[in-house]
């Protein structure tokens, strides 16, 4: 249902960045036009527009990418790992009181960032170092709670037909329980080596980013219950920090 208080050609011109935005390459106008339904006239204009105010960029072959003049909007949303450097000391009391290795991720786009990593004391394992990146569009607990927050059609957007489907039944638990758990597979060639439990941070309904857990294989289903109640117990701290 269209709402009145829009203002359709700027929904279109923020649908094009957008979808630029989430491409791995440059894309041309005649994609454009096909898979967000602008008319050639209205795909050309807003292009135009965006390019002249340096937010797109011509590429060679015909195709745009954004441009580093859209900074100048979107520079004092970007975080700085120094920001959350405040949450190591309680990330690692939480990592040594649940046992096993933790992080904590934020959202930065189609993206969700790892800000601050923590092992236990006994940990084998450790997640990535801070900085790490990726992308919503591959399934695993923290994009599950990130993309849980956002429309349907933004998840058909972000998704592959073979991911939605997955997906789907990671967000009906995570729903029903208030975390996400993806449990591992043994072997060299498994596509989820790992058990990774992630639960929301939130504050006043709005999600601030996700805390998660890593452990081998078939150990992290039977702790979810005890993880729970201690990150439950720490989760007022950590939004106080945030």
């Amino acid at each position: 249902m269209e709402n009145k208080n829009t203002v359709p050609i700027l929904e279109k011109a923020l649908d094009l960045l957008e979808y630029i935005g989430s491409s791995e390459t440059a894309v041309t106008l005649p994609e454009l036009q096909q898979n967000l339904g602008i008319s050639q006239a209205s795909c050309y204009r807003i292009a135009m527009t965006l390019v002249q105010r340096q937010w797109l960029e011509k590429c060679s072959g015909n195709r745009y990418e954004i441009a580093a003049g859209i900074n100048r909007v979107v520079g004092k949303l970007q975080f700085r790992l120094e920001k959350y450097k405040s949450l190591q000391p309680i990330m690692n009391q939480l990592a040594n009181q649940v046992g096993f290795s933790a992080k904590f991720s934020v959202l930065d786009g189609d993206e969700f960032v790892n800000v601050c990593s923590a092992q236990c004391r006994t940990g084998l394992l450790s997640f990535s170092e801070p900085g790490f990146r990726s992308p919503l569009r591959e399934i695993a607990s923290v994009s599950t709670i990130f993309l849980s927050e956002r429309s349907e059609s933004e998840q058909q957007r972000i998704l592959d037909k073979k991911s939605l489907p997955i997906f789907r039944r990671l967000r009906e638990f995570y729903r029903e329980k208030g975390y996400c758990i993806i449990q591992g597979q043994s072997g060299h060639r498994a596509k989820y080596p790992f058990d990774t439990l992630s639960f929301p941070v939130k504050s006043e309904q709005t999600l601030k980013g996700v805390i998660s857990f890593l452990s081998l294989p078939g150990i992290l289903k039977g702790e979810s219950d005890r993880i729970a109640s201690e990150v439950g117990r720490q989760l007022y701290r950590v939004v106080k920090l945030l």
